[in-house]
């Protein structure tokens, strides 16, 4: 038994492409081999660094494939199609936008200023209302909000407020900011859960490489409020056992996220392929 069998209708919320390898790979698939309900969002396309759409696209056709290992239909993936600008808080497209007074006040990238997704998979503005979204806060808000009360999960799955990547810390901070206006509007209230992904002891320290089980990050208690004895421990399935080596189904699908896994990249990435994946309930 594990804390995902009384879970039901679940949404995975992410920032980036590989985030919900990363941080839920396991639980994904436990959810699949259950036949429960299992929704993946996407907040941004992952497009930092690029001046036309071709890396954030190759980003999602990625996360299409890696989720596919998963078992996880290409409709169960909903593209918000924001912009990717950076890790540092000072950086970060979400973290400005969440930050905004202007609530319309447009953010470009060099990419452009509006939202976008695949040719066979639209962002969800433009399947819901038939056009792209400006890049400004309220937009970005309506549109978490409106897929939120579209699948109506049960239980949340998201980036940490102490993930020290600023898109992962502002995108928790939306999401409790929309889950606080659909509790007073429709006393909507699901379970919240978070994962950490860089964590405050640094990438090239956390998580240790090579281990089957997670280790607590240094600085983890004094810099933030997590409690590393109040994390909640979910065990892999067997096909991601760590003994499964190049068969690991978790290892698999994070191979799919070609553009993610530079030389400098490629063994944090893989650190995350473990034995367990852990979570913090929040609400």
């Amino acid at each position: 038994m594990t804390a995902v069998d009384s879970w039901d209708r679940v949404m995975v919320i992410v920032p980036h492409q590989d985030d919900e390898i990363l941080m839920a790979a396991g639980i994904i698939r436990h959810l699949v081999n259950r036949q429960r309900s299992i929704d993946i969002v996407m907040a941004t396309n992952g497009d930092y660094g690029c001046r036309d759409l071709s890396v954030g696209r190759a980003r999602l056709q990625e996360t299409v494939k890696g989720l596919k290992l998963l078992s996880v239909p290409i409709t169960g993936l909903h593209i918000l199609g924001y912009a990717d600008t950076g890790m540092p808080a000072e950086d970060s497209f979400l973290t400005h936008l969440y930050e905004e007074k202007d609530a319309q006040k447009l953010y470009p990238s060099g990419c452009g200023d509006h939202t976008y997704g695949l040719l066979e998979k639209p962002e969800f503005h433009m399947e819901k209302q038939g056009c792209h979204a400006p890049y400004c806060r309220d937009s970005f808000r309506q549109d978490l909000k409106a897929v939120l009360m579209d699948k109506k999960p049960s239980c949340i799955l998201t980036t940490s407020p102490w993930d020290i990547h600023g898109d992962h810390s502002g995108l928790y901070r939306f999401v409790c900011e929309v889950l606080d206006e659909l509790k007073k509007e429709e006393g909507y209230a699901p379970e919240l859960y978070t994962g950490l992904i860089h964590s405050p002891a640094g990438d090239e320290n956390w998580p240790l490489r090579e281990t089957k089980i997670f280790d607590c990050p240094e600085g983890l208690e004094e810099k933030t409020s997590l409690k590393w004895q109040e994390r909640i421990r979910i065990p892999v399935p067997e096909e991601m056992l760590f003994e499964k080596g190049e068969k690991n189904l978790k290892l698999q699908a994070l191979l799919q996220y070609e553009t993610a896994l530079e030389p400098n990249a490629y063994d944090f990435l893989m650190s995350f392929v473990k034995e367990e994946e852990i979570l913090w309930k929040m609400r």
